[in-house]
């Protein structure tokens, strides 16, 4: 069984009854008969679990003053108490106190077994529970300055209070998870875990049993393995490509939010479950609900409210503003300074299509800081030479070549007027728009970048979906 116990009292006959009773049931068994022996043990080796005697025989070191010990020092450290003589007051401040049970002696044997395997199994829970309220607690800010990154603040803001199911649809990679940790995070359920199931990462049944648990009858015992709603219940699950599951699993999934409660695989046992599910989509999910691959009632129940998160590509104006944060924290974790962006390579990777997304920003700016970073006097500035290869190898050549051949039949003064053009229209392009972020690029006050843009009749702003035009 692997499991731990120290057995705390200071009769020897109850020491040796309780310690027969564990191990021959094959808990693994330390004893002590003071204070300062428990101590001593708990120092050596930290149990899985403490059975405690009230009164030890030293009215000033009782077990009451060692159950205050072991809950300040040992945390998930579980105790039952017990007592020849207990009363009502001494079982209440035993629990008061942080005891996980009280049993007066003569006890049942099966009453401790049970007891023991309750306590221990309560603490693995917590203990899981609070690791996952820890992750979820960690604040995590949805990053970017772009209308769509203010337009899911505020609508985080909104719908984080109210508790009702959310769907979140954007492209693989984009901050889909991170939003939900924040509706959690500033939601009534923030006091209980936050937990994440990725549907493309198990096959069906290690789905079910991911979700679900599993619980097998041996001959001697019962094994139970406990799965994510379980662990979770009273807080929040995101689950991502639920439209990437059968249409049986999606059934068995509606069951649950239909009906509040979930049975273990190989049990019969209903289990109460009070869950808030966010579920993430990289799909057209309307598309696939009319073309029968995904549930329409399931769908239905899930869609209380809806974000859309837009792909990086379309939201230019956030590019250089998550390039500066990803590069703080990357450097940040490596002991580094941060580097400076060049603006050849600024420009590369404000028009690139990032098909990985978010994710595939981050991971490049890791890589950058971790492989590609030169030892030559411009160490501190990423060039485009330190950029990954399927990144520049993407700006094709033939653009420019055409450009060439049509301005080469042009005058001087008509060919600058020609690039110019040109240049401020893909700039102008890459920020959506956005007069002041377009001048602060190109290095010109917003007058004069108004002024440039007239005299070369680029007027139309409206065209570019632009951010702030003014």
């Amino acid at each position: 069984m692997g499991f731990n116990i120290l057995v705390v009292d200071d009769e020897n006959d109850i020491r040796e009854l309780v310690s027969g009773i564990l191990e021959d049931n094959g808990y693994d068994v330390d004893v002590a008969k003071n204070y300062t022996e428990a101590v001593e043990s708990l120092k050596r080796k930290r149990p899985n679990l403490v059975i405690l005697d009230v009164w030890l025989g030293d009215s000033d070191r009782d077990g009451l003053r060692l159950l205050e010990f072991i809950k300040k020092d040992y945390d998930y450290v579980p105790v039952v108490m017990m007592s020849g003589h207990g009363t009502i007051e001494t079982a209440v401040s035993a629990i008061r106190h942080g005891a996980y049970d009280f049993m007066e002696k003569p006890f049942n044997s099966n009453r401790l077994l049970t007891s023991v395997e309750k306590a221990i199994e309560n603490s693995k829970l917590q203990m899981e529970n609070d690791e996952l309220k820890i992750k979820a607690k960690i604040p995590s800010e949805i990053l970017g300055r772009s209308q769509n990154v203010i337009n899911i603040r505020q609508a985080i803001e909104k719908i984080a209070p109210l508790g009702g199911r959310c769907i979140i649809i954007g492209a693989v990679g984009s901050d889909k998870e991170i939003i939900a940790k924040e509706i959690h995070r500033l939601s009534a359920r923030a006091k209980n875990a936050f937990g994440t199931l990725s549907c493309r990462s198990y096959g069906v049944r290690q789905l079910e049993e991911e979700l679900f648990g599993t619980e097998v009858l041996t001959e001697s015992t019962t094994l139970i393995k406990r799965g994510l709603l379980e662990k979770i219940n009273g807080g929040t699950l995101f689950i991502e490509d639920l439209s990437s599951t059968s249409l049986e699993f999606q059934q068995k999934f509606l069951k649950i939010l239909k009906d509040d409660y979930f049975v273990r695989i190989g049990s019969k046992e209903k289990i109460d479950v009070n869950i808030r599910v966010i579920a993430g989509f990289s799909q057209d999910i309307n598309k696939l609900t009319k073309a029968g691959k995904f549930s329409d009632e399931l769908y239905c129940r899930l869609n209380a409210n809806v974000i859309k998160v837009s792909p990086l590509k379309a939201r230019r104006e956030d590019i250089a503003y998550l390039l500066d944060y990803f590069m703080e924290k990357a450097a940040k974790a490596l002991n580094m300074q941060p580097k400076k962006f060049s603006s050849d390579a600024l420009g590369v990777l404000n028009s690139y299509p990032w098909p990985g997304d978010v994710m595939q920003m981050k991971n490049m700016v890791d890589w950058i800081l971790t492989v590609a970073i030169s030892e030559s006097e411009e160490g501190n500035i990423v060039t485009l030479s330190d950029l990954p290869r399927e990144i520049t190898e993407g700006k094709s050549t033939v653009q420019n070549m055409q450009f060439i051949s049509t301005v080469s039949e042009l005058s001087i003064r008509e060919a600058r007027e020609a690039f110019e053009k040109e240049y401020f229209l893909e700039q102008l392009k890459r920020f959506s728009g956005n007069i002041s972020l377009t001048a602060k690029f190109v290095g010109m006050e917003r007058s004069a970048l108004h002024r440039k843009l007239k005299s070369l009749d680029i007027v139309d702003l409206k065209s570019f979906k632009c951010g702030e035009s003014e």
